[in-house]
């Protein structure tokens, strides 16, 4: 009976030692709740409780991407307006064309015509001492050379739409009607052998082949082809190389700018 009780005391004492020692085991632990804006733990407990998926790059660029119908709509409607502009100028060309041949037929015909004179009347201007005249009255915008990263090689001339624009010199008309980037073009080759180039036309008045004199009006200023407003873009080509018209003009006594 006494042994009995005895291992019972025992017991009860290894019990009671174990339950101190797990006791003072855990009692550095700090289990107070820390706030998670706390620099050193913030990031650790976002980083663990919320995965954020990669960005699909490609994807995000697609969704911010006009929508392909879109793209297809805007391509309709500046083809269609390539083509407005094609059918504009082929008229304008034709119906200029066609009125050459009847002004050059009624001439032909002992029919006086404005531009026949070529000295001073009207649809034309004296040339001057050495029988060059400028190829139109307006503010000079744009000189020759470097612009807007390419090479400008003509001069232009702004003025109001219908401004007259007349040959500078004596010549022979070698192209009259659509150019590309200059809507409507005359181009004339003078007895010295230079190529002037009048471009952005409204229209024009001459055809090719024809005999024109120093200062006889050939066209009125337009806005045609790839234009920022209504203005003569002017250039001169002497033996296949463009020069710089202002001084080309003023070696023959003009002055523009």
């Amino acid at each position: 009976m006494l042994g009995l009780v005895g291992r019972t005391r025992a017991l009860v004492v290894v019990l009671a030692a174990a339950a101190l020692f797990v006791a003072s085991d855990t009692s550095h632990l700090d289990v107070t709740p820390r706030s998670t804006t706390s620099p050193d733990v913030a990031p650790a407990v976002f980083a663990r409780s919320a995965e954020v998926e990669p960005l699909d790059l490609d994807h995000d660029i697609e969704l911010l991407s006009t929508p392909g119908s879109d793209l297809s709509y805007l391509k309709q409607i500046a083809k269609g307006e390539r083509i407005r502009e094609q059918k504009v100028v082929a008229i304008a060309a034709a119906a200029t064309l066609e009125r050459a041949k009847r002004e050059a037929a009624a001439a032909v015909a002992g029919e006086y015509q404005p531009w026949m004179s070529g000295s001073g009347g009207t649809g034309s201007v004296l040339p001057g001492v050495g029988g060059y005249t400028l190829p139109a009255r307006g503010v000079f915008t744009s000189g020759f050379g470097a612009r807007w990263g390419a090479m400008h090689a003509g001069i232009d001339i702004a003025g109001p739409i219908g401004t007259p624009i007349y040959s500078v010199s004596n010549g022979t008309v070698i192209d009259a009607g659509p150019a590309a980037g200059f809507g409507l073009w005359v181009r004339i080759r003078h007895d010295d052998g230079a190529v002037t180039v009048y471009g952005h036309l409204y229209d024009f008045f001459v055809s090719v082949g024809e005999r024109v004199p120093a200062g006889m009006q050939i066209a009125r200023m337009g806005n045609r082809g790839d234009s920022t407003g209504p203005h003569l873009h002017f250039e001169v080509i002497m033996d296949g190389q463009h020069v710089d018209p202002q001084r080309w003009l003023a070696l023959h006594g003009m002055r523009v700018g």
